[in-house]
């Protein structure tokens, strides 16, 4: 019985991943065929092909904006923002999606800082975001130990943001104060970034952080995100063609979204751009145990951005 189990567990990833392909990939780009004038006139007014999304509040809030990733080491974008940084990114939002680095990954040789870095640009290229767009700092030291100063997190959020009104919305998006698993280096960025956002109240910038997840959902793989995806679709297909005042959809549209809260969901799509970004894109960080984070991990096919007043 006990060797069975390995076998029952791969069956049961197996199922849940084809559940989710069709769920989050195959039935949206279906559906799109019906909902999106262009693809069924085949005349195109943009010089971008329709992107599927899948995002509560839709359609996105975040557009036409300014936004900083604010993260603490090279690969952060991808394990734990790439959903919401692919999303945010895409061509039909207009938006100016920049990352900012605070480590060069050096916790084990400063050598490493160096190939970290470029691979770093590496992931961003693929991922969307050019390199101009990348700022990576050498100032802060990379480690588990380690607690970065608000004070100087802020101070260097000044020099690269700036302060003041913008041409553009600002968005600021960081960690939460659980930063992930706890890591000393992301609760300092959270803590800095609040610094920031409060000192300089006036400029009216925008603050998103990460909502760490628990230990099984961060494990979860797509279990968890199948059942909101079934739920939503459901939801849709049953309640839009009722005239019923009831909601149990995971995705809420509104004329007005509700900028407290935004969930992103990958798609296949994303999902293959995020595996690339990095398994090629940061090569040296791909030792055995990051490719079961890969298959597991929730974050990749799943981010939940709080806003901070």
């Amino acid at each position: 019985m006990i060797h069975r189990i390995p076998s029952y567990i791969l069956k049961v990833l197996t199922t849940s991943f084809v559940a989710w392909i069709i769920l989050s990939t195959a039935i949206p780009q279906i559906m799109s065929k019906y909902s999106e004038q262009e693809i069924q006139t085949n005349v195109y007014k943009k010089a971008t092909y329709p992107y599927n999304s899948i995002t509560s509040p839709t359609p996105l809030p975040i557009q036409n904006s300014t936004v900083y990733f604010i993260i603490g080491h090279p690969d952060d974008e991808v394990m734990f923002f790439s959903p919401s940084l692919v999303e945010i990114a895409k061509p039909k939002n207009g938006n100016d999606v920049k990352l900012v680095c605070f480590s060069t990954g050096d916790s084990v040789h400063e050598s490493m800082g160096r190939i970290r870095s470029e691979e770093l640009r590496q992931s961003a290229r693929i991922l969307g975001i050019d390199s101009d767009n990348v700022t990576i700092l050498d100032t802060f030291k990379d480690g588990m130990n380690v607690t970065w100063d608000s004070n100087e997190i802020r101070d260097t959020l000044k020099d690269i943001v700036g302060v003041g009104k913008s041409q553009r919305p600002v968005v600021l998006i960081t960690f939460d104060e659980n930063g992930v698993s706890y890591h000393p280096n992301h609760i300092s960025l959270y803590l800095g970034t609040v610094n920031f956002i409060k000192t300089y109240k006036n400029s009216d910038y925008k603050l998103f952080v990460l909502k760490s997840l628990t230990f099984w959902e961060k494990y979860s793989f797509t279990l968890l995100t199948n059942v909101e995806l079934f739920v939503d679709h459901i939801s849709r297909w049953i309640f839009n063609n009722i005239e019923i005042d009831i909601n149990i959809s995971f995705f809420t549209k509104s004329d007005i979204p509700n900028l407290s809260s935004i969930k992103f969901y990958s798609d296949l799509n994303m999902l293959s751009v995020s595996y690339a970004a990095m398994c090629y894109g940061h090569y040296s960080q791909m030792v055995w145990f990051r490719y079961g984070w890969l298959v597991l991990s929730r974050y990749l096919t799943f981010n939940h951005l709080i806003q901070l007043n």
